[in-house]
């Protein structure tokens, strides 16, 4: 009686549930985009923002592009790399085919953790013949895969979990009832410093394990995100301890942080207002960074 009474006074889907209908269930517990999807949604501060993938379920930016056979660099990461909020024009994979012209996949899909993005990863590589795998990995890493990481389903509710996936698409009472919490919407209410023996720690480590030799290949960016203040969260200290974790693993690090000071100083877009993600000016930064990085290999 609850879900009747709900859908006749609500007759549309709510924003929230539109935008959870465009991930799709991979393995019974692996978040995907859904291919082929053409969607555009309403972001925080009131502006739009569109959404495309290929028939791989892959954030493109061109609803002509199918599959990324040509591409050069691979995108890799959650959220920021994906572009959540921003509209096609404005991500970084556009800007990096239309300005640099650097063919690019985008190997991304927001909310996932580390050991998500590993399987993402693994799962693509498998699939791809050799011949068509890039020559550059470029990671957006982000302090939010300390959550997400702790989120990560197991046990009991690994089995539950496709139950609470469809529910919260097809039922409006379940999903009154059970509000998701917000996406990266900062790094840290309050700096804190997770220790190395961290479970993200642990999947990277596994991860750095696995790629052996094709290490020299990967680049690990990141940027200040944005504290609750909307200014850029100078005080969280993970992401010195996570470079020198990087660096230890042997892989490069690309530290945007004091560019991201310097734009903000300037009142460029750098941040989603609400929200925490990067803006216009910031995707442009990390597009920047990856083209010279690449064009000086």
């Amino acid at each position: 009686m609850g879900e009747v009474f709900i859908r006749w006074i609500d007759t549309t889907d709510s924003e929230e549930i539109r935008y959870k209908k465009i991930h799709c269930l991979k393995h019974f517990s692996e978040i995907r985009l859904c291919p082929n999807l053409e969607e555009s949604f309403t972001r925080p501060d009131g502006k739009t923002w569109d959404i495309q993938t290929n028939v791989l379920g892959e954030r493109i930016v061109s609803i002509k592009e199918t599959n990324r056979k040509n591409a050069k660099v691979w995108l890799i990461g959650d959220s920021m790399a994906m572009g959540y909020g921003l509209p096609t024009k404005e991500t970084i994979a556009y800007v990096l085919e239309t300005k640099y012209q650097i063919p690019t996949r985008v190997l991304a899909v927001d909310a996932i953790g580390t050991n998500g993005i590993k399987t993402l990863f693994w799962e693509t590589w498998n699939q791809t013949k050799t011949e068509d795998r890039p020559t550059h990995y470029y990671w957006i890493w982000n302090p939010s895969d300390y959550i997400d990481d702790e989120r990560e389903k197991k046990g009991l509710k690994k089995f539950l979990y496709p139950l609470h996936f469809y529910l919260t698409r097809k039922s409006y009472l379940y999903q009154r009832l059970i509000h998701s919490p917000k996406e990266n919407v900062y790094t840290n209410q309050i700096p804190y410093l997770y220790p190395e023996s961290h479970v993200t720690y642990s999947h990277l480590q596994t991860f750095f394990q696995e790629l052996s030799n094709r290490k020299e290949h990967w680049r690990i960016l990141f940027a200040w995100g944005m504290a609750p203040s909307g200014k850029p969260d100078t005080k969280d200290p993970n992401y010195d301890l996570a470079k020198q974790f990087f660096q230890r693993a042997g892989l490069r690090t690309i530290d945007l942080r004091k560019e991201t000071e310097i734009s903000f100083s300037l009142q460029k877009q750098i941040y989603i207002s609400n929200d925490g993600h990067p803006d216009r000016d910031l995707a442009k930064l990390f597009a920047e960074a990856i083209a010279n990085d690449f064009h000086q290999e």
